[in-house]
């Protein structure tokens, strides 16, 4: 069989695609995508053979606000699903799955009008914009959190190797002895600077714990009490050697560190954001998985509370186990493949 994946804008609606890639072996996958992020973090499983092909097609994000790229918005859409109905005409897949982002909605609709089945799957608490508008084009809604009546509840899309990561290996990639707790800091992309700012003015948490930031693309910390690197690959590996993690609240990412049984501090981006990871943090907040940290007393209040969430790491960790139902991958990639069989 040949599945179609789709999403891009950010690594959130990149990175669950490539979870499913070993449960989608041996049928061919290919990716419809921009020129830009995506791209880049699919390019490795191409040149490993895991997905065939790499797809790129024009598309453009509706501005939350008066924007003049909105009144042509338009026209350019139409062109989106042009090119994406002329990618898939060629490709001829049996089943799309799109994760969600602005190139995944002219890739589910193009699939529509070819009659191709398509399967959408939202991480959030809330609908994204793009899942909201691919809903009503849809053959399979699924969602990793009762965000919607239509949507069928599967769980997050994470790679399974996330609960079961090599301390040493992690260690050894963080450059850290073990001796100290280890204190690792991820932001994101767009939600990184922020909280490289904030460790960069607290240097006393070094007094406490070995400090390894993953900066974000093009970004670097000029401070010598933390180890860092713009981006990692095994972060399983990572996870598992971690005490405690100051983190953004992407779904996704929350999901992994309950997973991985990582006690958390989730600082949820506002900016540029549609306020859905203050409900993904105050979610699991709520069943004691982590502790939330508003950006605004980010500075003030950044010590307190990641000494509070490694001070409480077992409870915080028992909580965690309690919710291994989170993952969901398998459950998703089994209804992906059912309706390619039953196209």
């Amino acid at each position: 069989m040949k599945i179609v994946l789709s999403g891009g804008g950010t690594a959130g609606h990149v990175t669950p695609n490539l979870a499913l890639l070993d449960k989608l072996n041996g049928n061919t996958v290919c990716y419809i995508g921009t020129d830009g992020m995506e791209k880049n973090l699919v390019a490795p499983y191409v040149a490993q053979g895991k997905i065939a092909e790499y797809r790129a097609i024009s598309a453009f994000k509706l501005q939350r606000k008066l924007a003049l790229g909105n009144l042509l918005l338009p026209f350019r859409f139409a062109r989106s699903v042009r090119e994406a109905k002329q990618q898939l005409k060629e490709l001829r897949p049996d089943v799309i799955f799109s994760k969600g982002g602005y190139v995944g909605l002219p890739v589910v609709i193009a699939g529509k009008k070819l009659g191709i089945p398509t399967v959408i799957h939202e991480s959030d608490m809330t609908p994204g914009l793009a899942n909201k508008i691919c809903a009503r084009f849809a053959d399979v809604f699924l969602s990793a959190f009762p965000c919607d009546k239509r949507a069928k509840v599967t769980g997050v899309i994470v790679r399974k190797e996330i609960m079961c990561g090599d301390r040493a290996k992690g260690l050894a990639t963080m450059g850290f002895d073990g001796g100290k707790p280890i204190l690792l800091v991820t932001g994101g992309s767009l939600g990184a600077k922020a909280l490289n700012d904030a460790i960069a003015v607290c240097p006393q948490l070094a007094d406490k714990y070995d400090i390894f930031v993953i900066t974000g693309k093009n970004k670097h910390m000029g401070c010598d009490f933390v180890h860092q690197a713009e981006f990692i690959d095994n972060m399983n590996d990572l996870m598992a050697a971690a005490d405690v993690c100051v983190t953004r609240a992407g779904a996704n990412t929350l999901a992994e560190l309950t997973l991985a049984q990582v006690p958390f501090v989730a600082v949820p981006l506002v900016k540029a954001s549609r306020g859905e990871q203050t409900i993904n943090a105050r979610y699991f907040a709520e069943r004691g998985c982590g502790l939330l940290l508003s950006e605004e007393n980010l500075t003030s209040e950044l010590q307190s509370a990641v000494n509070a969430a490694y001070n409480n790491r077992t409870a915080i960790r028992a909580k965690q186990r309690a919710e291994r139902s989170l993952y969901g991958t398998d459950k998703v990639a089994e209804i992906l493949l059912n309706v390619a069989k039953n196209r």
